[in-house]
């Protein structure tokens, strides 16, 4: 009888393989059932051992959990490269990109649920002309074959959607999938609408707040070719889609294609490595693209199409810095600002308000002796909610009573300073009794369906104001709305992050092509006590490829990211000394190496999350490859040391949050 040796994937934060035997023949990327410890888990086929390096205690796999793998050739090896690239314990990457119900033991296998869906195109969806800029690119683009990434590059209402929805035209006419990738869950439903009324045909929808046995049904409608469109978020891309044809990234410039826990991947750069391996053309669009993206360009490895003209002909809004050094606010709003808002809602025009903080206030502090509520896990500061009556700590979402006593001297001053959505929203209600005033925030749009009601809302309404967080920035579509207001502004201008201007003026213009979709006469005002500001005044001719130009050229002079190689290593401890000490360590370790360099160890910010104290090393190089195989070096030494047991440590690659 033949006996097979196999390495196995588990999903758990070990950075390694484990070696089985089997009577029996398996494919790679197949599911497989196998004792650990005194357990029986469900683990993946990484590959088949011809001679293991000792037979003894090698135990046999239970069972074979599907007649069908659980991840083709392409889609397996990405996850290879990703294992790597990420320096991502292999398990861990594996289980990432499998339907949590297949992730463990249970009656739950790889099969086929029903019938392919037909698609057909609904051409009265399609009536409208296209724009010339729209025609010309759409031709170039229809032409591209083969792994070509590609960038569209259209400013605000341009019409890059409906480039989308022709490009899927000619993948779906061939017989093709297509996987459509967004930053944020909320921008689902408006997109699934487009295509919808374009295509008759079942729409994949993917993504985390669906329950386990939605996002089943739609992995393996996707693997067996029942669905041939998904559109989803990060999560969704590796999706087995059958025959793809191609991947569209939409706001391709957006950090929340970056995991923030756990494996920190990025789902862009997943997707332009499926697309690599796969051979496909993978469209990335943008109104601000990444300062990584434009310095591929540039370098000729990514080719740029450009839509520089809204699809109405109507010019773009106006962008107006508005001092307000010596006026009064009323929930952060100047009164000139309020004035101008008012001249909006008389006329029967809609005003967006964008302020990147959700609550009601972000301190909660006794005017008697200056205490401050804070969070008992976090090194953080609470917000007040008013709509819940409670503080919360935004980094690890515990919820306390409001104090109605000082803890540290009785006194019962106790007052709330700052401004948030629920205040501004409170405010504006005050001042606009008969004005719908739509609040868009994480709060406002947990539930199921909230998103879509607040769309529904805002369509009906004449006038309205709506409030939000960089939720509202973020490719939605208010026709109705001719004024935006940018609070808080200055936050983002004085950023000491080195991709800073980067990251305003990306929110600044994403934030102001919701205005004037349908009117000439549109504005953006934004409040700032630095009108002055150099980098204000190039965000405010509203050409975001002039700042980027000069942020490229600065990064350039000054060595970092686009023109360097950045990862951070970031260790936990409820000891903060044990963080410091295995920093140092590593610092030490790497300091004979040629090419590198090291800043730290320093304090993240907050010091403190979920009662563990967090400190990082910043770890540079000019080229990429020395990076990983200096990490590589570094991962084979640290998993020895006996530091390791009082600190958990990860690296995340290409950061887009430096602290």
């Amino acid at each position: 009888m033949n006996i097979f040796y196999y390495d196995i994937a588990v999903g758990l934060p070990l950075r390694q393989s484990f070696t089985y035997k089997s009577k029996v023949a398996i494919k790679k990327g197949t599911r497989v059932v196998v004792p650990f410890g005194k357990k029986s888990i469900v683990g993946i086929v990484v590959k088949k051992i011809s001679n293991p390096n000792s037979l003894k205690g090698l135990k046999e796999i239970i069972s074979i959990a599907d007649n069908h793998t659980c991840f083709d050739k392409s889609i397996f090896n990405t996850i290879l490269w990703a294992s790597e690239y990420y320096h991502h314990p292999i398990g861990e990457v594996f289980f990432s990109f499998m339907p949590t119900l297949l992730r463990k033991k249970n009656d739950k296998i790889i099969s086929s649920l029903s019938k392919a869906s037909e698609y057909k195109l609904n051409a009265k969806d399609k009536r409208f002309e296209l724009t010339k800029e729209q025609n010309a690119n759409l031709s170039k683009l229809n032409k591209i074959e083969g792994f070509n990434p590609s960038l569209i590059y259209g400013v605000t209402g341009s019409g890059k959607t409906e480039i989308y929805l022709q490009l899927a035209e000619k993948f779906i006419k061939k017989n093709k999938s297509i996987l459509v990738l967004v930053p944020e869950i909320n921008l689902i439903p408006q997109l699934v609408k487009r295509f919808e009324d374009r295509f008759s045909g079942e729409i994949g929808i993917y993504h985390s707040r669906q329950t386990p046995n939605q996002r089943l049904k739609v992995w393996l409608k996707s693997k067996f070719g029942e669905i041939k469109i998904v559109i989803g978020t990060r999560s969704s891309v590796l999706m087995p889609l059958k025959n793809l044809g191609a991947i569209i990234i939409d706001e391709e410039h957006d950090h929340s294609y970056k995991q923030a826990e756990g494996f920190k991947f990025s789902g862009k750069d997943l997707a332009i490595k499926r697309a690599q391996l796969e051979n496909i053309p993978i469209f990335l669009g943008s109104a601000t693209p990444s300062l990584q993206t434009l310095k591929l360009v540039k370098e000729k490895k990514y080719k740029k199409f450009d839509l520089l003209r809204r699809v109405d002909g109507k010019k773009p809004p106006k962008l107006i810095p508005l001092d307000i050094s010596d006026s009064t606010l009323l929930g952060g709003i100047a009164i000139q600002t309020m004035d101008i808002i008012e001249a909006a809602i008389n006329r029967g025009e809609q005003v967006l308000i964008f302020i990147n903080r959700r609550g009601f206030a972000p301190l909660y502090e006794c005017d008697n002796c200056g205490w401050v509520a804070s969070c008992s896990s976090c090194e953080s500061n609470l917000v007040f909610h008013k709509s819940k009556n409670r503080l919360i700590c935004h980094k690890c979402e515990s919820v306390y009573a409001v104090n109605h006593n000082c803890p540290d001297c009785q006194s019962t001053e106790l007052n709330t300073f700052g401004t948030g959505t629920e205040r501004v929203e409170e405010v504006l209600k005050n001042t606009f009794k008969k004005v719908p005033i739509i609040r868009m925030d994480y709060d406002s749009t947990r539930l199921k369906g909230s998103i879509e009601a607040i769309y529904e809302k805002a369509n009906e309404s004449n006038e309205a104001i709506l409030v939000g967080t960089q939720m509202l920035s973020k490719g939605h579509d208010f026709p109705k709305v001719t004024l935006c207001v940018i609070l808080n502004a200055d936050s983002g201008l004085l950023s000491p992050e080195m991709n800073g201007v980067e990251k305003i003026a990306q929110q600044l213009i994403q934030v102001s092509g919701r205005a004037g979709r349908n009117n000439n006469l549109a504005q953006v005002i934004i409040q700032t006590r630095y009108p002055n500001d150099k980098n204000l005044k190039q965000i405010k001719t509203g050409n975001y490829q002039l700042v980027a130009d000069q942020c490229l050229k600065t990064n350039k002079a000054l060595g970092i990211p686009p023109y360097s190689n950045v990862s951070i290593l970031r260790a936990t401890s409820p000891n903060p000394q044990s963080c410091i000490q295995f920093l140092e360590k590593v610092s030490e370790l790497l300091d004979n190496k040629k090419n590198i360099s090291i800043t730290g160890p320093l304090p993240s910010i907050p010091l403190k999350i979920k009662g563990n104290s967090r400190n990082h090393l910043i770890i540079k190089s000019d080229t990429k490859t020395y990076l990983n195989r200096v990490l590589k070096f570094l991962t084979n030494e640290i998993q020895n040391w006996p530091e390791t047991k009082k600190v958990k440590w990860a690296y995340d690659i290409d950061p887009y949050d430096m602290s």
